[in-house]
């Protein structure tokens, strides 16, 4: 049984559907046996990705994703079920292939995100103080290693991250895209802060901007972390 969120209504639907486990893989297809449309629990869960399972012995949460080896996985559904091959001549749509990924209670990809937004947040924090302390040549060494750090990380998330998220979980094209956009406005005050810094200008000025990134910062690590923990911890592993 799958229980999605309905696309427009936000209502809980519950279906049930035939599952396959393909190499440790809990594989479900949009088939409804051949129809000329998609099912409605597949528009539900492009536009909200999470489900509850339930099975014969055990109900769980997972992520609803669009694997990139769909024609692969297909193939090898065919040939447990040949059914479904029948499904798929009676209409001139591809039958989309969704794998559920269980969210894991261990330590994942999200957690660890989690983890490096408090890194940056304490960083943050050592820096407001020492603006507070007036040590500009400290603060300066701290900036630099601080905007370098913070620059990395969202590089890594628009080159790896964010494209991973955009195939698997076509629903967050929309938060990704507000990430992507929040990520430019960040460099920029990172820039301009950095800038103030090297050239000891008027403190109450510096304060102001930093305090400005700061905020700024504090709401797109709570928006990331509202709108991504979830999908990153039923993909990937936390980083060794």
């Amino acid at each position: 049984m799958l229980t999605t969120t309905g696309a427009r209504t936000g209502r809980q639907h519950r279906v049930p559907l035939g599952a396959l486990d393909i190499d440790g893989r809990l594989v479900v297809i949009a088939s409804a046996m051949g129809a000329p449309k998609h099912p409605a629990w597949y528009h539900n869960i492009r536009r909200n990705p999470l489900v509850t399972v339930e099975t014969d012995t055990e109900t769980f949460e997972a992520m609803a994703a669009l694997p990139p080896d769909r024609d692969k996985l297909f193939a090898e559904v065919i040939e447990r079920e040949p059914g479904f091959a029948d499904y798929q001549k009676r209409t001139t749509r591809i039958l989309p292939v969704v794998e559920l990924h269980r969210i894991d209670t261990a330590r994942r990809m999200g957690d660890w995100l989690v983890e490096m937004h408090d890194w940056l947040r304490g960083e943050l924090k050592q820096m407001r103080a020492e603006l507070d302390c007036g040590t500009p040549k400290q603060l300066s060494l701290r900036c630099a290693g601080f905007c370098t750090a913070l620059s990395r990380h969202h590089t890594g998330e628009a080159r790896n991250i964010f494209p991973l998220l955009a195939e698997r979980f076509p629903a967050l094209a929309p938060t990704l895209a507000k990430l992507d956009e929040e990520h430019v406005v960040v460099a920029r005050l990172q820039e301009e802060v950095q800038q103030l810094v090297d050239e000891e200008a008027d403190p109450a000025r510096l304060r102001a901007e930093f305090d400005r990134l700061r905020s700024e910062l504090d709401s797109h690590f709570a928006y990331e972390e509202r709108t991504l923990v979830a999908a990153l911890n039923a993909l990937l592993p936390a980083p060794g």
